[in-house]
């Protein structure tokens, strides 16, 4: 398993990433605490200089693990499923412009609250589903053409009302049938949805292709209730080999969380 460190240098209040700053200082804290890589998550891929980035995990011979994506929906209300086709629209190019940033990295690319929600009307929720499908099918697409992974990533009910657990994730990957379609298993969304972590993480078998660890409150692995070691356990089982990326929220400080994520892993896997 290789581990990366979640950072953003947009402005994200209450999100739960890591790290704030530039570039250069993510990467040369991810390289001085022991990262396998960096997660970025970026409102616009105009935002950053690829170029620049490229560079920082070459020099410091760092992966670029996934975009997140989630501040498009967050910040600025663009979703899979919304009722307003343009909305839609806006929603696909911006994850087109992500696949060809994460081309350009070496990276995949997550799809999670761009998803959206799909309302409470019985008779519309079918309609807005049938949307939000056909825009995963177009940008999984896109990503396969391009060489990129897409990762889907199913949440907790009180951020979105359709796609909620890994078996639900993987019922729509496989009807997708595209190759560039994964999983994405967040702990802090499945202490929520699923009856058993751990087995649900079995069923997802092939399909996973990321994990975000995060402990129960979404802190760093080590200060909620979270299993942990079953969680590393199950996947080390499993042959996983992508990677484990913390998206918890940087407390105490984004320091310390960076610090005592990392080390607990490290210290349960070097004993399994």
């Amino acid at each position: 398993m290789k581990i990366s460190l979640t950072a953003t240098q947009s402005e994200a209040p209450g999100g739960a990433i890591i790290m704030r700053g530039s570039p250069s200082d993510v990467f040369a804290l991810a390289s001085q605490l022991g990262y396998d890589g960096v997660e970025l998550h970026i409102r616009h891929p105009r935002q950053i200089n690829r170029d620049e980035v490229k560079k920082l995990a070459d020099t410091y011979g760092l992966g670029i693990s996934t975009l997140g994506t989630g501040m498009a929906a967050t910040q600025e209300g663009l979703t899979f499923s919304d009722p307003d086709p343009d909305i839609r629209r806006q929603a696909v190019m911006r994850i087109k412009e992500h696949i060809a940033l994460a081309a350009h990295l070496n990276s995949a690319v997550t799809i999670g609250s761009i998803n959206g929600r799909l309302g409470n009307d019985p008779q519309k929720r079918p309609i807005h589903r049938e949307a939000a499908f056909d825009c995963l099918k177009e940008c999984s697409k896109a990503a396969a053409e391009a060489g990129v992974t897409i990762l889907l990533e199913p949440l907790n009910r009180y951020e979105c009302d359709y796609l909620n657990t890994l078996e639900e994730g993987v019922r729509v990957i496989r009807q997708v049938e595209t190759p560039s379609l994964k999983l994405l298993a967040d702990t802090f969304h499945m202490n929520i949805e699923e009856a058993d972590i751990t087995a649900s993480l079995r069923t997802a078998g092939p399909e996973l292709g990321h994990v975000h660890l995060a402990d129960s409150n979404r802190w760093a692995p080590g200060y909620g209730h979270l299993d942990v070691a079953g969680v590393l356990r199950v996947l080390q089982d499993m042959g996983y080999q992508g990677y484990l990326s913390f998206e918890v929220l940087p407390l105490p400080t984004f320091r310390q969380a960076a610090e005592d994520a990392i080390r607990t892993v490290r210290e349960i896997l070097s004993k399994l």
